[in-house]
């Protein structure tokens, strides 16, 4: 919870020292409003389950505004204006960042509730997979780091649910291009077994010290550990979903190595 405060506020003093139009400082002041409506609601916070309350459902609507009033400010503010053009785009970042754990948070509540159901069918597991990577390929491209997506001639087809297989692998590919230093490798390699489809990501990153390896998909543990420390809730709503699909989830790593995350789905 400090995480989503300590970004909120920094985008609240970010909005401060905009200089807009007066036929913008509706929006901006909209946008002040659903900052400080968020921050409070998550100073109000005083356990877990009122957390997942209020992340799940109260913060929707005012980081929705935000990003919206932040896409309107930067099409108003002049490209000349860069420094003005900075601060609404990291007020941008920040919000759809912070949309991104809500719908970790509610994905994983609804997971440990049992609410959260499959639509599973036979499917192309490289064509999904494909998908998924060619979405990713410009937050490599950025970082500088190879992204290939490896795999036969072959087609695997296996039951599953298309959109959760997606996001399984944004996460994992997520994750590795976070702690992949520029010119590293992530790959992605798609491999056919006897009753199954194996899914892997490896990278080239700073690897997972051996005694976290044991509670890598702990989100407790997660959610502790800073987002430069750690990947959060993704890994546990990725075990999650794996074993809803009756696939097996492991891990490799060496520290100043890399790290290797699989997963198998069954064949249809």
């Amino acid at each position: 919870m400090t995480d989503l405060l300590t970004t909120l506020r920094d985008a609240r003093a970010a909005l401060a020292r905009v200089t807009v139009e007066p036929t913008q400082a509706a929006v901006a002041r909209t946008i002040t409003r659903d900052l400080d409506e968020a921050i409070a609601r998550l100073e109000g916070t005083e356990s877990e389950r009122d957390l997942v309350s209020v992340v799940c459902h109260d913060l929707k609507d005012p980081l929705a505004s935000i990003v919206m009033g932040a896409g309107f400010l930067k099409k108003a503010v002049p490209a000349d204006q860069a420094a003005p053009r900075r601060v609404v785009e990291a007020i941008a970042r920040s919000a759809e960042r912070l949309g991104q754990v809500v719908d970790d948070f509610h994905d994983l509540a609804r997971l440990e509730a049992g609410l959260l159901t499959l639509d599973p069918r036979p499917s192309d597991v490289l064509e999904t997979v494909r998908g998924a990577v060619t979405s990713l390929e410009p937050q490599a491209q950025a970082r500088k780091i190879a992204l290939t997506l490896e795999a036969p001639q072959e087609r695997l087809i296996a039951m599953c649910d298309p959109a959760r297989l997606i996001q399984i692998v944004t996460k994992l590919v997520g994750n590795a291009l976070k702690f992949t230093p520029p010119d590293g490798r992530v790959t992605i390699r798609v491999e056919g077994e006897k009753d199954r489809v194996r899914v892997s990501v490896s990278d080239t990153g700073r690897g997972i010290p051996a005694e976290r390896l044991p509670s890598i998909y702990d989100r407790a543990a997660n959610a502790r550990a800073t987002p430069r420390d750690g990947p959060g809730l993704g890994l546990a709503i990725v075990r999650a979903l794996v074993e809803l699909h009756r696939g097996e989830i492991a891990v490799e790593s060496r520290v100043g190595e890399g790290s290797v995350f699989s997963f198998t789905l069954p064949r249809a």
